[in-house]
C-alpha cells in the first residue's frame, strides 16, 4: 500500500466521521461539506442533493430527543480517484413520550454504500445509498439523561456542543 492510498483512506474515514457528527448535531453546513456539490443521497425515504439532504435531516431529526450514529471502520476499495466504501452503522434515535406511544430508542442497523471521488485533491461523497438491515425499538423508562448531575458535560444538538470548542 502506498502513502497516497493510506492518506486517501484516512481522508475518506474523516469525511464519514464528520458526516455522522453533522447529522447528530443538526449541522447542515457540516453535512453539505461531506458531499461534492453534484452529489446524491438515497436514504430510501429521502432522495436528493446534499443541500436537500441537509435540509431534510434538520427538519426530521429534531423530532427525536437525540440521535447517535455509531459508524464502524469502513471497507474502502480504491481505484485511482474513485473509492467504493461500505460502512456499517448502528443509529440510535431517542423518542420522547408522544400521544401514541411510550418513550423509546428506535435503533437501526444499516450500511452506507458510498462512491467517493477525489476531485481537486479532495475526497468527498459523490453518491450514497443506505441499505437498511434491521430495526427495533427499546422502551425507555424515565428521562434518558436524568442521572446526569449539574456538573456533567451534556451534548447539545447544535454548535454549542463541546465538539465545536477546543479543550
Amino acid at each position: 500500500m502506498t502513502i497516497d492510498e493510506l492518506i486517501s483512506r484516512e481522508e475518506i474515514h474523516d469525511v464519514l466521521k464528520r458526516l455522522a457528527r453533522g447529522t447528530d448535531r443538526l449541522d447542515a453546513d457540516l453535512i453539505i461539506s461531506c458531499y461534492h456539490p453534484d452529489g446524491y443521497d438515497d436514504h430510501n425515504n429521502f432522495r436528493g442533493s446534499p443541500v436537500e439532504f441537509a435540509r431534510w435531516v434538520c427538519e426530521v431529526l429534531p423530532g427525536f430527543e437525540a440521535t447517535m450514529h455509531c459508524i464502524g471502520a469502513p471497507l474502502i476499495e480504491l481505484t485511482g480517484d474513485t473509492a467504493q466504501v461500505n460502512t456499517y452503522c448502528v443509529a440510535h434515535h431517542l423518542m420522547g413520550q408522544g400521544p401514541h406511544g411510550a418513550r423509546g430508542d428506535f435503533v437501526l442497523g444499516l450500511r452506507y454504500v458510498d462512491r467517493f471521488e477525489r476531485r481537486n485533491g479532495r475526497w468527498l461523497i459523490a453518491k450514497r445509498v443506505c441499505a437498511f438491515d434491521w430495526s427495533y425499538t427499546v422502551p425507555i423508562a424515565g428521562a434518558p439523561n436524568a442521572w446526569f448531575g449539574e456538573d456533567f458535560t451534556v451534548g447539545a444538538r447544535d454548535r454549542t456542543d463541546i465538539t465545536y470548542r477546543r479543550v
